[in-house]
């Protein structure tokens, strides 16, 4: 795979200042010439029996289970850390939206299993006060609003319209759950920018913009607010739908922000969290 720190290309030069923060906030340029790539389309789209037993396999393999919709969510929510937080990234650190489209996407493999997600072309929008907003694979938005707008083509009509429909079909996927698992990759890599960045502010902005526009297909998904506790604050979600991972035979509890769980025990784990004691 390509070296994120290694090229010129600006898309490579922030991804590899945001994957200082974390591994998942990078994604590299598929690298063709050393084989073992496929394309996005191609895995989704091509044959249906195929992901149908990828995503049965996946489940079994990460969550052991033979529930259809439990594997099918486990298989998204994998899905979705490699696309949706460098997206996340790259929007809130550096005011640029990579091109996370279906047809820009690769999955490398790794004898049966994919072990890495690459863009095809370093393809990204930039503003006006980029420095790189000249690039020839820079697309121009004119502002914050204009940037979130080449989010939505990008991320939802170019990529998830495609994707959970076809997950449903080939593998039973609901897609309530994958709406949610959607919304809730978001608020993960907010949650993780936040106590990581240093600029809660910006972050908290991206949150609005992404929860509150009512023409985005996880708008009511999920809400989310700054949580004091033991003298930190945490930004935090509060889920309206369920991910199934207490389904999983390896699941022994709820996750923190789970809708099954009650708010006050939600305030409780969360100010565990921010203790550092869960």
């Amino acid at each position: 795979m390509a070296d994120l720190g290694g090229g010129t290309h600006p898309l490579d030069e922030s991804m590899a200042k945001a994957e200082s923060l974390g591994g998942f906030f990078a994604m590299p340029q598929a690298d063709r010439a050393e084989g073992g790539w496929t394309s996005a389309r191609d895995l989704f789209q091509a044959d249906d029996r195929r992901l149908g037993e990828m995503v049965a396999a996946y489940g079994q393999r990460a969550w052991e289970s033979n529930n259809r919709h439990v594997a099918a969510s486990a298989f998204l929510v994998a899905y979705l850390s490699r696309v949706v937080f460098p997206l996340a990234g790259q929007y809130v650190l550096a005011g640029r939206a990579p091109d996370v489209s279906l047809d820009n996407l690769a999955f490398h493999w790794n004898g049966p299993a994919i072990d890495a997600t690459g863009l095809e072309q370093l393809r990204f929008a930039a503003l006006p006060n980029d420095p790189a907003a000249d690039h020839p694979d820079a697309i121009f938005a004119a502002d914050r609003s204009d940037l979130y707008k080449q989010v939505k083509e990008w991320l939802f009509r170019g990529n998830l319209e495609l994707v959970i429909p076809d997950l449903q079909r080939a593998a039973g996927a609901s897609p309530r759950v994958s709406r949610n698992a959607v919304a809730a990759a978001f608020s993960q890599a907010l949650n993780r920018l936040y106590a990581v960045a240093g600029r809660p502010a910006e972050v908290v902005a991206a949150a609005e913009t992404i929860f509150l526009d009512p023409e985005s297909p996880i708008y009511g998904q999920l809400t989310m607010e700054e949580f004091q506790s033991h003298g930190r604050t945490g930004f935090f979600s509060r889920r309206r739908g369920c991910c199934l991972w207490w389904r999983s035979p390896r699941a022994n509890d709820y996750c923190s922000n789970c809708i099954l769980l009650p708010r006050h025990e939600q305030d409780r784990r969360f100010g565990e969290m921010l203790a550092g004691i869960r």
